[in-house]
């Protein structure tokens, strides 16, 4: 018994969480980062590690069509309300999801949730979108933002779908081994910055890369 709790002690250290965290970004197979992320929401609930566990199972099963699976595991976060960093981000995949579902009356729910958050920072909601359409030219890039990268082209092919579905403009850099879904093209960091913001506050995770000229 001393030992079993001595072994779920060592499993739950943040060293060991962030560890099992990065091995389930990096597993090729879905089902099996599942299972990781499952570990760390049970080993480690009230880390930052847990929520964004549930996010990216959320999102999996979105990615699939199982809506009300998505619903289950952003449900948790919701709940949190502002003490989750993903507690936005969450509220606006439910509002897509109800929407998938058929039930506006939940949509519109989570929709007004949205908006209301969005007022509350500021943000400028009818530029979405735009900015995509706008700062890309001929002009050579050098700053892009990568909304994923995947091993597997199915999984991609599956992420460029539901970009889509936004009226999000993509494209895909392949770089080693790993496909890039990246938005955007931009002269400057500052630019790429602000479509970041923008993302962000539309549901979409992301992050600034250099690309070449």
């Amino acid at each position: 018994m001393k030992l079993l709790f001595i072994l779920l002690l060592i499993s739950s250290t943040p060293e060991a969480v962030r560890i099992k965290y990065h091995k389930a970004i990096r597993t090729e197979n879905p089902l099996e980062a599942i299972e990781y992320y499952r570990q760390i929401i049970n080993d480690a609930p009230k880390t930052s590690y847990a929520d964004s566990s549930l996010f990216r199972i959320g999102m999996f099963y979105y990615l699939i069509g199982d809506y009300d699976q998505t619903i289950s595991s952003l449900e948790i976060i919701y709940n949190k309300g502002f003490k989750s960093s993903l507690y936005r981000k969450a509220c606006y995949w439910l509002e897509m999801s109800w929407e998938n579902l058929g039930d506006t009356t939940k949509a519109l729910e989570f929709a007004k949730i949205v908006e209301n958050l969005k007022e509350t920072k500021s943000i400028k909601t009818d530029t979405l979108f735009k900015s995509e359409k706008t700062t890309v030219s001929n002009q050579a890039a050098l700053y892009t933002v990568q909304l994923g990268a995947y091993r597997d082209m199915e999984w991609a092919d599956l992420f460029l779908e539901r970009l889509k579905e936004h009226n999000l403009e993509s494209y895909v850099i392949v770089k080693g081994e790993y496909i890039r879904i990246c938005s955007g093209k931009f002269a400057t960091r500052a630019e790429a910055e602000s479509w970041l913001i923008e993302l962000n506050n539309s549901g979409f995770d992301g992050w600034i890369i250099e690309v070449e000229p």
